[in-house]
């Protein structure tokens, strides 16, 4: 068996197979309470894997060591720490299924013993490309349904100390009160500054919700 880690064209395998590594493969449900039936629990989407191991960096080639030569504790490090920030990388352990992208989400390192063995541990989580276009046309269907769209005819009692302008601004959105006047001219009459609480007024092109 061998570890991977891979990135553009930098490659790291594991100079220390570790005794043993951990999957946790987790599911996104959702518990709701219904009246008279209590808690039920809804069937999510699959999440995240998760997986984990610990080993060593040794200081120097020992008989347990995968290979020969090795790099340095330092020399590990540093390759795996500038993997981690830049991004996600490939993991791979042979023989088995694991063979995925994943982030590197924490990476612990000590020496114990003065050996100049390095001890680590490891944490990984699968990394899934962001479907863009999806992401994108769902922003455009929660903008519609935020944004008024002009395409009703509504009508407005009209109150104390309004004016036309503001009118206009509350259905339409836009302060042009030249619309509003000509569509209402039979009712305001020949001043468009004279109109007084208690008016019906109807305006075309109003703003959904209003």
């Amino acid at each position: 068996m061998e570890i991977w880690l891979r990135q553009g064209g930098n490659a790291v395998r594991i100079p220390v197979l570790p005794p043993s590594y951990s999957i946790t493969s987790n599911q996104i449900n959702k518990v709701v309470n219904i009246n008279a039936l209590g808690e039920i629990n809804l069937i999510g989407n699959r999440g995240l894997t998760e997986i984990s191991f610990s080993s060593i960096f040794p200081f120097a080639y020992q008989s347990y060591c995968e290979y020969f030569p090795i790099s340095t504790p330092k020399e590990y490090i540093d390759s795996i720490e500038a993997m981690k920030l830049s991004g996600d990388i490939r993991l791979t352990i042979t023989e088995t299924s694991i063979n995925m992208m994943v982030t590197i989400e924490n990476f612990q390192y000590g020496e114990e013993d003065g050996s100049g063995d390095i001890s680590y541990n490891l944490e990984f989580k699968e990394y899934i490309l962001p479907n863009t276009a999806e992401v994108t046309r769902n922003e455009k269907l929660d903008t519609s349904r935020e944004t008024p769209q002009a395409n009703e005819t509504v009508s407005y009692l009209v109150k104390e100390g309004d004016c036309l302008s503001a009118v206009a601004k509350k259905l339409t959105g836009k302060s042009d009160w030249k619309p509003l006047y000509e569509q209402n001219k039979d009712t305001i009459g020949n001043n468009p500054n004279l109109i007084h609480a208690g008016m019906t007024l109807l305006i075309s092109g109003a703003r959904k919700g209003i």
